[in-house]
């Protein structure tokens, strides 16, 4: 008889996500631990031991009990937030650095854990976050890419403007989250289409690196689900909305159908292929459909959101996922591809 995984969930209390893929592990017969990194102090507490002699003991304890780390078999890392110190008497000085002894002990925690599954490890995450990389990884495996351009060079953004004919988009370099000094309002840098005007805003430019590409004609765009080895894909019917035409992420959902969606056998490879060289088990890959049949490659995100997709098209990501981590499923590291 095939024992039950035991399944750490490394996440948030408000997250969607980890409460549907939560649902699906139950009906799997299996009960993931669900741990909070932000609650440490409160409600949870940890401990890392090393003896002379090689034994490591890595515990967390919870108000369900305690939980021995080194016996966890799968990990899925879901956007955990850092610990917590509101309403802590402590300086600005003394909350820097326990934020920083809290960041190296997990960092330190989770390099430690070598036997379990991850989905995904966050030092793998953290790598293949890096955009140009992505491009490089997705041309190896013989995905198209759009000509792009990281510059805070004013005449490298005209002359890429003038090789584009014009035909260019702008977008964040990074996560393309902005924050508040408070940290109470924040919004999304969406992709835009500079003007001539802000090409040649030179002091604007200069300021700090700024991501252009080749503006990519559109058919329809694809969100590309790779969990451990299945493809799971997402039509998005974007050009049906002057709204989402640019960035789907302009969401109008009412215009813009998304459907299941069977890509060529060759794309599928290539995707699971990239997923596998950035050391992921789990990758939310945008692609664009042009209309004479190319596929072309934007991005990959490791922890990208896929709930509602999900929800529009019916693609069942969450349990595709709950499979892997319960062990229904072989992990992408194992497939030779």
């Amino acid at each position: 008889m095939m024992k039950t995984k035991q399944v750490l969930i490394v996440s948030n209390p408000q997250d969607e996500h980890t409460a549907q893929v939560t649902e699906h592990l139950h009906r799997l017969g299996v009960t993931p631990v669900l741990y909070y990194p932000e609650n440490f102090g409160r409600t949870m507490f940890f401990a890392l031991q090393q003896g002379v002699n090689g034994q490591e003991s890595i515990s967390i304890s919870t108000p369900e009990g305690e939980v021995n780390l080194c016996d966890i078999d799968s990990i899925w890392y879901r956007r955990p937030r850092l610990v917590s110190f509101e309403g802590e008497i402590l300086e600005p000085e003394g909350i820097e650095f326990a934020r920083d002894e809290w960041k190296s002990a997990l960092e330190s925690t989770y390099a430690l854990l070598q036997k379990p599954l991850w989905v995904s490890n966050p030092d793998k995450l953290r790598e293949a976050a890096r955009k140009p990389l992505q491009l490089r990884i997705a041309q190896k495996v013989g995905l198209n890419t759009p000509h792009t351009l990281i510059t805070n060079n004013p005449n490298k953004a005209k002359e890429f403007y003038d090789f584009c004919k014009g035909k260019v988009i702008v977008k964040a370099t990074g996560n393309g989250w902005i924050y508040s000094q408070d940290g109470d309002d924040y919004y999304f840098v969406m992709t835009n289409r500079p003007s001539l005007d802000d090409i040649q805003a030179s002091d604007e430019i200069a300021i700090s690196p700024v991501t252009f590409q080749e503006e990519i004609l559109k058919e329809y765009e694809l969100r590309v689900n790779v969990v451990g080895q299945q493809v799971l894909a997402v039509r998005i019917d974007s050009q049906n909305s002057e709204i989402s035409k640019l960035d789907w992420r302009r969401y109008d959902v009412q215009n813009t159908p998304y459907s299941l969606y069977g890509l060529p056998p060759e794309i599928e490879t290539k995707c699971l292929n990239l997923t596998q060289k950035l050391g992921l088990e789990y990758g939310a890959i945008d692609l664009i459909k042009q209309p004479d049949g190319k596929y072309i490659f934007l991005e990959i995100n490791g922890n990208g959101q896929f709930l509602w997709a999900e929800e529009l098209s019916g693609v069942k990501v969450s349990e595709a996922l709950a499979n892997l981590l319960a062990g229904v499923v072989p992990p992408l590291k194992s497939a030779n591809l």
